[in-house]
């Protein structure tokens, strides 16, 4: 019988010379005298993604650095010389969170807040791309770290605005001073070629998200998806919204006016191509495109499941608004415009 021995260093750096060479799991076990399994495990341990110049492709890599320093953190029984030490709890809890979508600055200062322990959001980064998290890895995080990007110079429109641009908008909406102040957008799924829609709604300064189901991308859904959540809110949560050149937001008198005629708040257009100008819609939007993704029927889908996930977005504590959630924002502001309400009553 073979006796049984543990993968060294030695044995790692052959791993690499072989693996990144094209040459197979099966027969690097052959070749250092392993079972086939027992590679397979330690490549996977190992492997990184290489930024190649010589392709656009971004092949998988074997690297022995990364498989040594996983096998020294399972080996000993503190752990690394790192600050999660054996805080095995503390790594699931991580990885639960980052698979539910909350990011990893969420879930550092949620614990800062709470007076739990903690490590830093660029050591959890850190943590994860050398597979301390059980299960993670960087694909699985809602979002890359923040990258200042350059606006880009806005281009002419192809389809005329029916209603005001945004440059008519007042300072306060932009500032998010005021409450009541949209942005407007769709989701857009396929069945059978059929286009089916979500409408996503933020409102800027609680970042509080709603989601509506609608049959189609039409003007006539989005003003009929309109009329009946703004029946939902007291007179005040709806003064502005601010959407793009869609051919689904071009009945702007239908969306500023309710079924009497009646003013009820204005609409802006966004310049085109400056999603930036939507910026908290459009971040909220990709969220949402991790529960119903780009491509995908959305003919299923129901307003209870659209429900669902706004509100697993309205309850994720952001650093924007000190930690708290949108939900809590948004039912003060409410309280606030019922209790004025009663007042001048």
């Amino acid at each position: 019988m073979k006796k049984y021995r543990r993968l060294d260093w030695s044995d790692r750096l052959r791993i690499e010379a072989l693996y990144n060479t094209g040459n197979s799991c099966a027969m690097i076990a052959r070749h250092l005298g392993f079972a086939p399994s027992s590679i397979y495990r330690e490549v996977k341990h190992g492997l990184y993604e290489h930024m190649g110049a010589e392709t656009t492709k971004r092949p998988w890599r074997y690297s022995a650095q990364i498989a040594q320093e996983y096998a020294d953190y399972q080996s000993t029984a503190k752990g690394m010389d790192i600050k999660l030490g054996t805080n095995h709890d503390y790594a699931r809890e991580v990885a639960q969170k980052v698979r539910l979508g909350i990011s990893i600055d969420t879930i550092v200062n949620v614990k800062k807040r709470n007076g739990q322990w903690t490590v830093s959001t660029t050591t959890l980064y850190r943590y994860i791309d050398r597979g301390y998290i059980p299960g993670v890895t960087s694909k699985h995080l809602p979002e890359k770290p923040y990258r200042k990007q350059r606006r880009k110079s806005t281009v002419k429109a192809v389809r005329a605005p029916k209603g005001l641009p945004i440059d008519r908008r007042p300072e306060d909406v932009a500032h998010r001073k005021t409450f009541g102040h949209w942005e407007f957008d769709s989701v857009i799924g396929k069945a059978r070629g059929q286009k089916q829609s979500i409408l996503t709604l933020t409102e800027r300064k609680t970042r509080f998200e709603i989601i509506l189901r609608t049959q189609g991308k039409t003007s006539a859904a989005t003003v009929a998806a309109l009329h009946k959540i703004i029946r939902q809110f007291p007179h005040g949560t709806f003064q502005t919204i601010t959407v793009d050149n869609g051919s689904e937001f071009q009945d702007c008198h239908g969306m500023e006016h309710d079924r009497h005629g009646n003013k009820r708040l204005t609409v802006y257009y966004a310049h085109p191509y400056s999603s930036w100008e939507r910026g908290t819609n459009e971040r909220n939007n990709r969220i949402i495109r991790r529960y119903f993704p780009k491509g995908k029927s959305l003919a299923k889908v129901t307003q209870k499941q659209c429900d669902a996930v706004a509100a697993s977005i309205n309850a994720m504590p952001r650093k924007v608004l000190d930690w708290h959630t949108a939900q809590e924002l948004f039912e003060q502001e409410i309280a606030n415009l019922r209790n004025s309400q009663q007042v001048d009553l």
